[in-house]
């Protein structure tokens, strides 16, 4: 008696398996790719950190101890600068996390086992970053001279920004983004998928509501709201953890808006293709763990393979990320950020585009 109808309720669950492709497609072969990607791109070994020098002394030795810190693979060359104010530019704006300054006579201390300097420039921003570079020159300092009865390299190690490394001043600013990403995309999309389940959006259509009116009207109260939650947990961090903002306030505010605009989008492109509030939950966190694994927020993206590191540049909140962090922790001003910015208005303007025309194709 316990069974009875069993079978039935097991053919026609089938059913409805089989005439909702969509919810096969997100359970099964979404998981797989998102494995494959992930399987690859997260790498707990902090690897590939992109470096900046200053040579003053344009020696052999200088450029044998860069060749030596390469070929550890924890450090690769990306910037040459022709100053020390330069060199802390290039770290400030997050083109480089560690900064070598050769001085005058660097070489020829060397050969002369007399212990020369060297200047080492790490951004504390990532403490787990600083740390391993940190450990990596000091180690290379001692094992760079001619022979055991030489003293090693002087290593002056400078860690700057967050001279403290305290694991809150990187991940806080990262959780901003997380955090109005998640808030956005989900109220978006969850609010236009509800209106369609329970027939509102219908009675929207036939009302004397342009299209456009209607979308500018669903959206832009999300967009106020992200931008009260960008305020709320600024003031959390701060007052909570103790993390010190060190840029404008008002820069971060005016380049939190294009990050706005691409979560939006997001919210309304998974609005377009969900039809009940499942799948836009499926889509939501379809959109949310590249944003969480490959944006940098939790592993360095210089570690991962190239092909996922160029891929990482396609999604909103890496260029988010590293426009909190430079403004929060590092104090980087526009002229620092600008590229980031850039690239966040794009993908907003592109992810709007497809969103708008796929909306106004469903209302039609």
């Amino acid at each position: 008696m316990l069974l009875r109808g069993f079978t039935a309720v097991l053919y026609k669950e089938f059913l409805h398996l089989r005439r909702d492709p969509l919810a096969i497609f997100f359970a099964l072969l979404i998981p797989m790719v998102q494995l494959t990607i992930f399987g690859y791109a997260i790498d707990m070994d902090v690897k590939n950190i992109p470096m900046a020098i200053v040579d003053f002394d344009h020696s052999q030795e200088s450029r044998a101890f860069v060749q030596a810190l390469e070929n550890t693979q924890y450090a690769t060359l990306r910037y040459v600068a022709r100053s020390h104010d330069e060199l802390l530019g290039l770290i400030r704006a997050g083109k480089a996390s560690i900064g070598l300054e050769f001085p005058p006579g660097f070489g020829r201390g060397v050969r002369q086992g007399s212990g020369q300097q060297l200047l080492v420039l790490v951004d504390g921003s990532d403490s787990q970053v600083a740390f391993r570079a940190q450990a990596v020159t000091s180690q290379l300092g001692v094992m760079f001279r001619n022979s055991q009865e030489r003293p090693p390299v002087d290593v002056r190690t400078t860690v700057l920004f967050n001279p403290d490394s305290r694991s809150a001043n990187f991940m806080v600013p990262g959780l901003i983004g997380i955090i109005l990403q998640i808030v956005t995309v989900a109220l978006t999309a969850f609010s236009l998928v509800r209106e369609r389940e329970k027939g509102t959006l219908e009675q929207l259509m036939v009302s004397p509501v342009g299209k456009l009116g209607l979308l500018l009207g669903k959206l832009l109260p999300y967009a106020l709201v992200g931008l009260v939650e960008v305020a709320t947990v600024l003031i959390v961090g701060r007052l909570l953890f103790g993390v010190p903002i060190h840029g404008s306030v008002t820069l971060l505010f005016l380049m939190a808006i294009p990050f706005l605009l691409a979560a939006l989008g997001f919210g309304l492109l998974i609005s377009t293709v969900a039809r009940t509030q499942a799948q836009a939950l499926q889509g939501v966190m379809l959109v949310m763990l590249p944003s969480v694994l490959l944006s940098g927020f939790m592993f360095p993206r210089a570690s991962m393979p190239l092909l996922i590191y160029y891929i990482t540049f396609a999604i909103p909140a890496t260029h988010f990320l590293e426009i909190l962090r430079g403004i929060i922790v590092r104090g980087a001003g526009f002229s620092d950020l600008w590229p980031w910015f850039v690239a966040l208005v794009g993908i907003a303007v592109l992810i709007l585009t497809i969103a708008t025309a796929r909306f106004r194709k469903s209302l039609s």
